[in-house]
């Protein structure tokens, strides 16, 4: 298919150097007419070679925008294909994508938990390995002496020491942010350094963030964050937004 557009490329080059020779040419002639009429008996003959020069100018002309306008036609109709071919791909990946995750994986994870730590790391095991994701987090949600904060409690490919703490108050940062807003978060363009992923091939840093408030009701018992090295699709949030709302009623229950 390449060869065949080159092909037609050079051939509209060709047509377009002969139509600016028929031009030349033709001026030259018209230029050198009075000569021309000097030397020759009458008209006619002078006039016979401009004749024939200017009409197989205007014929290449016609030519050459003809195979222009029909090379142009064929590299939209080209274009096109590419993009249906590319959406059509993408298409496919969603629908894999649909396909490869099931909120039943979830269910039967919590359905094993004996206590609460099992359900939170449970849940949190199976959402993450359904989507694939690059590392994951579990929050609960906790309030002393009036303060509201949500506090790591489980891990999903993160490296942090046992010892380690991380907290945030209901409004400080992502995580802090859908807490107190009690809604999911996405953001499909993490900026460099900030989220680094460390395994046996080096560091990376993902580029797509996922926060999910684990909620019964209006009460916010947790968040769920999932970063990713690829686009979160709406149907993967939809499944995590319910996957957290199992893990919620779950709570609930044990409670």
């Amino acid at each position: 298919m390449t060869g065949l557009f080159n092909d037609r490329y050079y051939l509209n080059v060709i047509l377009a150097v002969l139509f600016m020779a028929g031009i030349i040419i033709s001026l030259y002639l018209i230029y050198s007419l009075p000569a021309e009429l000097r030397l020759t008996d009458g008209y006619q003959p002078a006039f016979t070679g401009i004749y024939l020069t200017i009409g197989a100018t205007f014929l290449l002309g016609a030519l050459t925008l003809t195979a222009s306008l029909r090379y142009q036609k064929e590299v939209v109709v080209m274009r096109d294909r590419v993009i249906d071919a590319a959406q059509a791909k993408r298409d496919e990946a969603e629908q894999a994508g649909k396909t490869s995750i099931s909120l039943d994986t979830v269910k039967n994870s919590l359905q094993q938990a004996r206590n609460q730590k099992d359900i939170l790391n449970n849940g949190l095991q199976a959402i993450c390995k359904q989507l694939d994701a690059g590392q994951g987090a579990l929050y609960l949600a906790r309030e002393d002496d009036g303060k509201r904060t949500v506090e790591l409690h489980n891990g999903y490919a993160l490296a942090v020491g046992e010892s380690t703490v991380i907290r945030f108050e209901f409004g400080e940062g992502l995580v802090g942010q859908a807490a107190a807003s009690a809604r999911t978060l996405y953001v499909d363009d993490v900026p460099a350094g900030y989220i680094k992923i460390i395994s046996g091939l080096g560091s990376a840093s993902p580029r797509y963030l996922l926060i999910v408030p684990i909620k019964q009701q209006a009460q916010v018992l947790g968040i769920v964050e999932i970063a990713s090295f690829t686009n979160i699709t709406e149907d993967q949030r939809k499944f995590v937004e319910e996957a957290a709302q199992l893990v919620a009623d779950k709570i609930s229950t044990k409670a």
